[in-house]
């Protein structure tokens, strides 16, 4: 190399080092500014040449325009909307503007020039990440979609002059909840346009848990048990006919708890009572309603019969007529109610009639006994009998002295239980304790005359002076145990077949008559 061309050559090395070096002092004096350089992008904002605030100001415009965003879920044709506000969208903390800043601000001047030059041609992004709020979803999707559900319907049975008549089932629809939550949250998170978005509900068929087939089966008397009430008032008849009315074709399906309460109240004329018979602390009175113990009680012993779970059961306070001991089922207010369960695999139906002054009760089901070899009865036993106290006597001074009627009959007081006996081949198994019932004593009631009766005035003119026309006209003793609690039972059928297991259900040790509430 001659010396003119090595002279050439340093002068243009030179020269480039002067040029490079004026260039990055005016490069790094510009970096210097508190502005993020260029090929930062946040998410799709480019954020280049801006200040921090401009910066954060440009991200929260972007992310507003996103949670203004709706999410259209369909359930078949039926459509719910929600914008991602609502469901509280919206990016995790992070740092990146501040990471922005500093780009291309720290080392030496290659380090920094080279940062800045790498950013500019390849461009730096932060990916913001985001969430949502899972409850305000689930909220969303069981207030609004899962009004669109189609309950299903199970198939059901009544009973129409003595004939079956069965209803079929019917399929339905519902949203799962858990995954559509899960289906919005992916539209959400995955591969999302930044549009609105549509998407349809996770629609299963609710299936009814007991179909026409299964209903069925129930074509079996279980238990049949009625009562007489023959010589009760039109208004008590009228009561039973009623209670009867309320109960008939009752359904419960396995597990279902049946509540005479439930059924019968409440006790008004609006719901097609009458006033007649019923105990109340000891005496009868007459109240809306009289008569429905009779049904309870009627309704139990055929629960018995189908031996079905007794989940409770009250003795009335003082003993009635028509069934024996401890085979009596009050019900009063709401601290005495008859209750039971199906305890079967099956279907149960319950039909009430009266007729001819008579209450029966069926209990329809599907027979899975031994109506063969095995059959129950049950036994009344009388622990302990108490005899009332002294008469209670009401003196009445409108009445002559000749006056005595018997308002309310004396009541023996007993403690009593009753037992399930099961046989089988005709030899007793089993002999189980049901219930123990306990009835207070109570006096005869007497109503008196105290009025002193003048005799009558002889008549001058009469020279016979014949008392054989004196006639006190005494009335006859009236009144002894009122029509509403004195009827007989009929129709007891305490022998049947059946292979269910034995069970104990006895729930009344200690049947105290310290409520007010009237038994009807």
């Amino acid at each position: 190399m001659t010396k003119k061309k090595f002279m050439v050559l340093t002068m243009i090395l030179f020269a480039f080092c002067l040029f490079s070096t004026t260039m990055n002092t005016k490069v790094f004096a510009e970096s210097e500014d508190n502005v993020i350089t260029k090929g930062v992008f946040i998410d799709s904002i480019d954020i280049g040449g801006m200040t921090a605030d401009e910066a954060e100001q440009a991200v929260k415009d972007y992310v507003d325009n996103l949670k203004s965003k709706k999410v259209v879920v369909s359930v078949d044709a039926d459509k719910e909307t929600i914008t991602l506000d609502d469901l509280e969208y919206n990016y995790k903390d992070n740092n990146y503007i501040e990471e922005a800043l500093v780009i291309g601000k720290s080392g030496n001047l290659i380090k920094r020039y080279k940062e800045l030059k790498d950013t500019e041609e390849s461009n730096l992004v932060y990916k913001l990440e985001f969430s949502v709020n899972d409850d305000k979803i689930k909220k969303f999707v069981k207030k609004k979609l899962s009004d669109y559900d189609i309950k299903a319907e199970n198939a059901t049975v009544k009973r129409v002059n003595g004939e079956f008549q069965y209803t079929d089932h019917k399929i339905g629809r519902k949203v799962e909840v858990d995954q559509t939550v899960e289906t919005i949250k992916n539209a959400i998170f995955n591969n999302w346009n930044q549009q609105d978005l549509e998407l349809s509900a996770v629609v299963v068929d609710d299936n009814p848990k007991y179909t026409k087939e299964m209903v069925e089966k129930c074509n079996t008397v279980l238990g049949t048990f009625s009562t007489t009430y023959t010589t009760s008032s039109a208004d008590r008849a009228g009561n039973l006919a009623n209670g009867a009315r309320l109960i008939n074709n009752t359904v419960l399906y396995p597990g279902d708890v049946f509540s005479a309460y439930e059924k019968l109240t409440p006790f008004t004329t609006e719901n097609g009572y009458f006033e007649a018979g019923a105990y109340a602390n000891g005496k009868v009175v007459d109240s809306i309603g009289g008569g429905a113990c009779q049904v309870t009680t009627t309704l139990y012993n055929s629960v018995l019969l189908s031996e079905l779970e007794i989940v409770e059961r009250s003795a009335h306070s003082m003993t009635i007529g028509y069934v024996d001991l401890s085979r009596d089922a009050a019900i009063a207010g709401t601290w005495k109610d008859l209750k039971f369960k199906n305890n079967s695999d099956s279907p149960i139906l319950i039909e009430a009639y009266t007729y001819d002054r008579t209450i029966t009760f069926n209990v329809w089901g599907n027979e899975t006994r031994d109506t063969k070899s095995r059959k129950i009865k049950f036994e009344t036993v009388i622990l302990d009998e108490k005899q009332p106290g002294k008469d209670v006597i009401t003196e009445d001074k409108t009445k002559p002295t000749s006056y005595v009627v018997t308002t309310q009959a004396a009541h023996i007081g007993y403690t009593a239980e009753l037992y399930k006996i099961v046989y089988e081949d005709g030899v007793e198994v089993s002999r189980t304790r049901v219930n123990k019932s306990i009835y207070n004593p109570s006096p005869r009631y007497i109503t008196v005359g105290t009025k002193v009766e003048e005799p009558p005035k002889e008549d001058p003119k009469d020279d016979s002076k014949d008392d054989s026309t004196k006639n006190p006209n005494k009335p006859t003793p009236e009144g002894d145990n009122p029509d509403d609690l004195n009827d007989t039972t009929t129709g007891d059928n305490n022998d049947i077949n059946n292979n269910s297991e034995d069970y104990d259900i006895t729930n009344d040790e200690n049947n105290t008559d310290s409520n007010v509430d009237i038994e009807i």
